[in-house]
């Protein structure tokens, strides 16, 4: 009997997706991208059967759901994996779509408290870690009076971001509280949270009724802008796994779990936040067929990189941002050496196509920021991010208490 299973993916435009497609290709799955974007990466990957475009799910959610069941009815799929910001609409749909096949995802309750900045901090705490001292305001007025009773710089940013969009490091705070700020609201909150200074580290894995299957962690060494990582190796930090795997054993979690952390200059870990889906951690298994296992709850071991793998890179970021970040010789040479013993994430021998189609995919979001006003990360994400909009994942669920 064949073990070869047909399964869709969202997010085709992430590079972690087209990953994630060449993982599943090369363990012989059939593997199909549903995508709302009109360019994206995965549509040119010999890995990928065939590419749907589909509605945009935050402006047509019901339409978007409608549209990925009709492509699981026709396409027999066994398995949905969604991998964007679009896993919180696709978890909306959840119980329609598994009349068609599995998918793997956890409910909106669950997916929206662990999006919510708010919320996942308390979490993290009763699962026993460490959070920084946070306070959440939702007017600006309680803002203000978070920041003059700050100790010491703070983190100002809002409950649902994606990218480190519109974070930011204030190291004044009594000053700040005298300028211009952001507008929180019931429905929008921002937080004022404590500056940890250090080594910032995130992880990545897929669990099954609350135990691991895949795992990987790595340091945070370049990013574009304040926010994605854009250089991965494998730090193998074992307090970072042991929080993870206590956290989703703690709440029988399934599906993809990201996390963001902070190793102090003290040595104390700290957890920041939560992304629940696909982060770029899967580019740290390129050439491990056996990973596509842990997606299909296949295999008892969980799956870490190999620790002889080489480090892999958005090269294009490597080059403008990176580059960007280099303030003497000294991170000259370390990029340097960065660079030339990584490889590309979207580069693969036998698959070309995809690294081709990222300089359409860049010329599109150029022009949308320039129609818009808006930064090329903040419109990657525009049709398909989520915050909150749904009354019944955050109505009620908030208290204004100090963490």
């Amino acid at each position: 009997m064949s073990t070869s299973k047909t399964i869709l993916l969202t997010g085709g435009r992430a590079p972690g997706t087209l990953e994630l497609a060449r993982l599943l290709g090369a363990a012989g799955h059939r593997v199909i991208v549903a995508e709302s974007a009109r360019l994206h990466l995965c549509s040119r990957s010999r890995f990928v059967e065939r590419a749907y475009r589909v509605p945009s799910p935050r402006e047509q959610p019901t339409d978007y759901i409608s549209a990925l069941c009709r492509i699981m009815e026709q396409e027999q799929v066994h398995l949905l994996i969604p991998t964007c910001e679009e896993i919180f609409y696709v978890a909306q749909g959840r119980d329609r779509l598994q009349s068609y096949g599995a998918v793997l995802t956890e409910g909106p309750d669950v997916l929206g408290s662990l999006h919510d900045k708010w919320l996942f901090g308390k979490l993290a705490r009763e699962a026993g870690a460490t959070v920084p001292n946070t306070v959440l305001s939702c007017s600006q007025e309680e803002l203000k009076q978070a920041l003059r009773e700050a100790s010491g710089p703070v983190v100002l940013k809002p409950v649902y971001s994606r990218f480190a969009a519109h974070v930011r490091i204030i190291a004044d705070p009594l000053a700040a509280a005298m300028n211009p700020l952001p507008e929180p609201s019931t429905e929008q909150p921002w937080l004022v949270q404590e500056f940890i200074d250090g080594r910032q580290l995130c992880s990545y894995a897929v669990a099954h009724e609350g135990r691991l299957s895949l795992y990987a962690d790595y340091a945070t060494t370049y990013t574009a802008g304040q926010g994605a990582s854009i250089y991965f190796a494998y730090a193998n930090h074992p307090r970072v796994k042991d929080f993870v795997s206590r956290f989703v054993e703690r709440h029988r979690f399934s599906g993809q779990i990201a996390f963001d952390l902070i190793e102090s200059r003290q040595g104390e870990l700290y957890v920041i936040e939560c992304n629940p889906r696909l982060t770029s951690g899967i580019h740290l298994f390129r050439g491990q067929k056996e990973a596509a296992n842990a997606f299909l709850q296949q295999g008892s071991e969980v799956i870490v990189p190999r620790e002889t793998a080489p480090p892999s890179m958005l090269a294009m970021a490597m080059l403008t941002y990176g580059l960007g970040g280099i303030r003497d010789w000294s991170d000259l040479k370390q990029w340097g050496s960065d660079f030339f013993s990584a490889r590309d994430a979207l580069y693969m021998p036998g698959d070309p196509w995809p690294y081709a189609a990222q300089f359409g995919m860049l010329a599109d979001l150029a022009w949308s920021s320039i129609r818009t006003g808006k930064s090329m990360i903040e419109c990657s994400t525009e049709d398909i991010e989520w915050n909150g909009e749904a009354p019944s994942v955050v109505e009620g669920s908030r208290s204004r208490k100090r963490m």
